[in-house]
């Protein structure tokens, strides 16, 4: 009895340690699929291999070499719609972070009417084809991407602050995309009912059905005989429609000879193969998905780095491996805000410098503003807001750029300010001591959220406004 007792609790014993690391590697482990507006920016770069830090969303190097990619797959949408359908088009943006296509069916379709002579009154019509391609699984395959001899020699020589500093303490291992190509037909037509008939013979010209139709309906013409004839008789019909082609692209990749130039049927249907081919390359398209993995859960970063060395805790126990990987992630991140909430308290301190300098030597002399400039309104780099150039004045007095130039050595170098929290957790050891546990670093968490001076940041550098801008 006694020994089918010791073997029970035995038993629960390794459960409950079995399930301990599986919720303590929860934590760590995993990857963080990222589906927001902080994927969408046109201005950053995510790149397959590319380091990534969560807390300040910024990327770091490419610190992967010889990328090698999965085989990726491709969703296609090819539609030829009406305007009237402009709210069903609207609804079939599903995927996250595509394009709006509603400025240019809105553009379009405010030309509603025209009057020619006197007495003949035309009306608008438009018709929308749309071309939508979403690329995904276009992943890292990590068996056969290794770690630049760079990135490697870091953690060989045991600067682990060093390599998350450049390579982020994640990476992206996948993306996904999406491109489209849209093309706006406008036709005129003398009643406001449209003219399905033309719109038929528009969307069988486009989609090449024509030398199928004439064999459908019994005809003896040969098919190339039959589309010549049929494209000569349609160009004239869409000369007297005058028909007008509008046409945008997203996310479309470059090719040596394509044009995406349309002005005319014939170079619409080239337009709209090159649009298709220059959409299936996986390296191009907007990315409206990224996988990201922190790096102590990459194979080769746990290879290189010494985590095997034995660590204890406060208490004396000795750390686990899992143990360990989590301090340093976490360790990682928080030397990450650090180092960013640096920089960006000492690039606005930078910029307000500059932004004082181009003020003094373009538009005032001996201190004072030129006559014509002292009501002049300043643009906003941001919106189309605007501000006097007094104002902006006032706000990048001598006193006013010290002081931010204070508040970044406070935050810094100050009593409990970042160096100390970096001493201490190389210190205690980057991956032996969580900075939740260093009474330094814990007081410098509460001023990651330093105040950004907005006026700086959205009107300098600056330029003037036009007349009549508000």
């Amino acid at each position: 009895m006694n020994l089918f007792r010791k073997i029970s609790v035995s038993k629960w014993f390794l459960l409950l340690i079995g399930l301990a690391v599986l919720a303590s590697s929860r934590l760590t482990a995993g990857p963080t699929i990222i589906r927001d507006n902080r994927i969408f920016d046109l201005a950053m770069t995510p790149v397959l291999g590319r380091g990534y830090s969560m807390s300040t969303n910024t990327f770091q190097s490419t610190c992967v070499r010889d990328v090698k990619m999965t085989e990726p797959s491709y969703d296609f949408q090819y539609t030829f719609q009406s305007m009237e359908d402009l709210k069903e088009i609207k609804q079939t943006q599903t995927v996250s972070g595509q394009v709006d296509i509603s400025h240019l069916l809105t553009a379009v379709k405010a030309r509603t009417s025209v009057t020619t002579g006197q007495e003949e009154k035309h009306f608008y019509h438009n018709i929308v084809v749309n071309i939508n391609m979403d690329t995904y699984y276009a992943s890292l395959d990590e068996s056969k991407s290794t770690l630049g001899n760079s990135a490697r020699n870091l953690l060989l020589t045991n600067d682990i602050p060093g390599f998350f500093h450049s390579c982020g303490t994640y990476y992206v291992r996948s993306l996904g995309r999406n491109a489209r190509f849209v093309s706006v037909f406008t036709y005129t037509h003398d009643s406001l009912q449209r003219d399905k008939k033309f719109e038929f013979e528009l969307e069988l010209a486009i989609k090449g059905f024509g030398g199928r139709l004439m064999q459908l309906i019994g005809g003896n013409e040969t098919q190339a005989s039959f589309s010549t004839r049929n494209e000569a008789s349609f160009s004239s019909l869409a000369e007297k429609k005058k028909l007008m082609i509008t046409s945008e692209g997203w996310g479309l990749g470059k090719a040596q000879k394509a044009s995406l130039i349309s002005y005319d049927l014939k170079t619409f249907k080239e337009a709209i193969k090159d649009a298709f081919i220059s959409m299936q390359n996986p390296q191009t398209g907007r990315v409206t998905t990224m996988e990201i993995v922190p790096w102590v859960e990459n194979v080769e970063f746990q290879n290189f780095v010494k985590l095997d060395t034995e660590a204890k805790n406060e208490k004396g126990e000795t750390l686990m491996l899992f143990e360990k990987k989590h301090i340093l992630n976490l360790n990682a991140e928080f030397l990450a805000r650090i180092e960013r909430t640096d920089r960006k308290m000492t690039n606005i301190y930078y910029k307000a410098l500059i932004c004082r300098q181009i003020i003094d030597s373009r538009w005032k002399r001996e201190g004072k503003f030129f006559p014509d400039l002292a009501d002049a309104m300043i643009k906003n780099n941001r919106n189309e807001t605007t501000i006097t150039v007094t104002r902006l004045d006032l706000e990048l007095t001598a006193e006013k750029i010290k002081s931010l130039l204070d508040a970044e050595e406070q935050f810094m170098y100050g009593p409990a300010g970042g160096a100390a929290c970096m001493k201490e957790i190389m210190k205690e050891g980057v991956f032996k001591k969580s900075w939740r546990d260093i009474p330094v670093c814990r007081d410098l968490r509460s001023r990651f959220s330093a105040p950004v001076n907005e006026i700086i940041d959205d009107y300098c550098m600056p330029q003037l406004a036009k007349k009549g801008e508000k």
